[in-house]
Parts: C-alpha cells; structure tokens; sequence
C-alpha cells in the first residue's frame, strides 16, 4: 500500500460551486487516470530498457561504431523514458524505490571501476554499479566518449555493461505486476487506496517540479559535473522528458485537470505550456556558459517555479488534499 503522506493545513476551496464533486475519486476514475497518465509510461519504459539489455549484448558480441552507436541511442532512450516516469511517479515504482534501484546519483566512477572484477551478484549489493548512471560512464567515459569502444572492447568491462542493461530491464518489469495489482485495488469495492490518490500523486508531482529545479545550478559559468547526465550531453533532452511525464499524468483524460474549475485548468495549462517553452529555450549542452544561457536557464526555473505554485497553492485547495511538507514550508 502506498504511504500516507504528512498532514499539511489546507483550506477546502470555498469556490462558488453549485455542488462540490467528491474528492475520493470512484474505481472507474481512478482506473482510467492511471491507464491514461502512468500505465503507458512504465510500458514506455520497459520496452526501451529491453532495447538497452539487447544493444548491451549486441554491443559486447560484436564491439564496433554501430553497436556502440546503438547502445549509446538505447540508454538515451531508457534515460529519458525514466525521466519521464520520474515527473510524475506513483503506485509501486515509489514503494519498489525504483529510482534508487536504477538511477542512483551522483555517478561513483570509482565503485564502478573497483566493481569490474566482480560478480553481478556481488555488485548488486553497491546501487552506484548498477543502474542508468553507471551504464552512461561505461559508455561515454569522463570527457572521452571517442575513447570508450575501446575500453568496451575488454571482455569484463563490456560484460559488466550487458549486465547492468539486463538489471535495468528486470528491475523495470519487476513492477509489471505490481501496476496491475495497484489497478486491480484502485478498482475494488473498498475504497482504501482510493482515499489518497490525488493527494500522495500530486505531492510526487510537486516533488518533482522541485527535482527539476535543482537540475538548474544558478552559476552563469557551472561546471558540467553539476549536471545529472553531462558525460552523455543530454541533460537538456532528459529534464524536457521529466516536464513531459508531469504534464501526460496531469493533463491526462481523465485527471486532475478535469476535476478543476476551468478558470484553474486553464491557468494550469498556461504555466505549464510556458515552463515547456522556456526550458525548451535551454542551451544544449545545458552547462554552456555565458550571460544568455544563464538567463535562459533562470527563466526555466522561474516557469517551473510558477507551474509549481499554482499546483501546491490552489490546486491542492481546489481538490481539498493534504499535502507533505516540502523544503520551501516554513521559510
């Protein structure tokens, strides 16, 4: 079952309706809301993570430019395909604490070389040698991506690759299970898991608008290390993945912004059209320095910022939800 959130104080909204629609949302509702926002993205997910286990394999079977190539395209697309996941996460990707499974950050470079020689077995214990991070300095290196399929050319090194491409890929589908079982519960006559639903979604909503800040160092000269995914160059690419998985859950058919007064839907349209246009205007490589592209990156931040009041501020109070704390309560 999914945690309860801490109680925050929130007023209900005292908006002029004729009739204020429950807030515990029905089975048909909530089924629909997760085979619309979230089912889709997991699958999304899963099948580029058996892509990235079968471009590892192919890469290490015949190292060269175009398995490399291919590996290289299939982590890209498993990275951005989490990232998507990640801006609006739920049901049993958080109680599996799938992010930490196969996206643990900072990169540990040493745990990483200090864990080729190896078993998987004894590697799974070490969460740095193990994921989406480690499978992105194996293939693109610190600053060498040119000198990678050479390296990727020692059997244990590239073994090491395949492996963590199947483990990504396990992981994944370790939740297959566990999204039809929460479907199933969402659907049941009690209406347990249904209690919490808008409340426990939309605080990882806010969460992670709030990720997606801190991917934004406020240096007009930041060092490339400060960015998540800076050995690949697709930090930009990965943060408009994570904006796009906030608003397909969002704006989902049904979801949240059905169930507000179209004034407010329509605002949580505008901010989140605007946040997508300027941190679209990023620069590319997002640690490119200069005046420009510091502006471009504080403008992003103040339209995630926007998108994320309006969400905790009055869509929460729309919907009459408790929200956690977050790091802003109390300043």
């Amino acid at each position: 079952m999914l945690k309860t959130m801490i109680p925050g104080l929130l007023l209900a909204s005292l908006a002029p309706f004729a009739q204020a629609e429950p807030q515990t949302p029905g089975p048909t509702w909530s089924i629909g809301w997760l085979d619309a926002g979230y089912l889709p993205r997991h699958a999304a997910l899963g099948q580029a993570a058996d892509t990235l286990a079968s471009a590892s394999a192919a890469l290490c079977a015949k190292p060269d430019k175009a398995t490399l190539y291919k590996a290289r395209a299939a982590w890209l697309a498993t990275s951005q395909a989490w990232r998507a996941m990640d801006g609006a996460s739920g049901g049993p990707m958080v109680l599996e604490r799938l992010g930490r499974k196969i996206d643990f950050r900072p990169t540990r470079p040493a745990d990483i070389e200090a864990s080729l020689g190896l078993a998987a077995a004894e590697r799974l214990g070490n969460v740095a040698t193990r994921g989406l991070a480690a499978a992105e300095y194996l293939l693109w290196g610190e600053k060498q991506p040119a000198q990678q399929l050479a390296k990727l050319r020692d059997a244990q090194r590239c073994a090491m690759l395949a492996e963590i491409g199947r483990q990504v890929a396990s992981d994944v589908h370790a939740l297959d299970a566990g999204w039809q079982s929460y479907r199933q519960q969402l659907g049941g006559e009690s209406d347990f898991f249904r209690q919490n639903l808008l409340s426990e979604h939309i605080n990882l909503m806010i969460a992670a608008l709030e990720g997606l800040q801190k991917r934004l160092p406020k240096d007009e000269a930041p060092r490339p290390a400060n960015f998540i995914e800076w050995r690949s160059g697709s930090s930009k690419s990965q943060l408009l993945a994570q904006i796009g998985g906030f608003g397909t859950a969002f704006f989902a058919t049904p979801g949240p912004a059905g169930r507000l007064n179209g004034d407010l839907a329509a605002r949580m349209q505008a901010r989140f059209d605007a946040a997508r246009k300027d941190c679209a205007a990023l620069p590319d490589p997002l640690e490119t320095s200069g005046a420009a592209s510091h502006a471009a990156r504080k403008q992003c931040s103040k339209a995630l910022s926007a998108l994320k009041t309006v969400l905790q501020d009055e869509v929460a109070v729309e919907l009459d939800l408790t929200l956690g704390f977050t790091e802003g309560d109390g300043d």
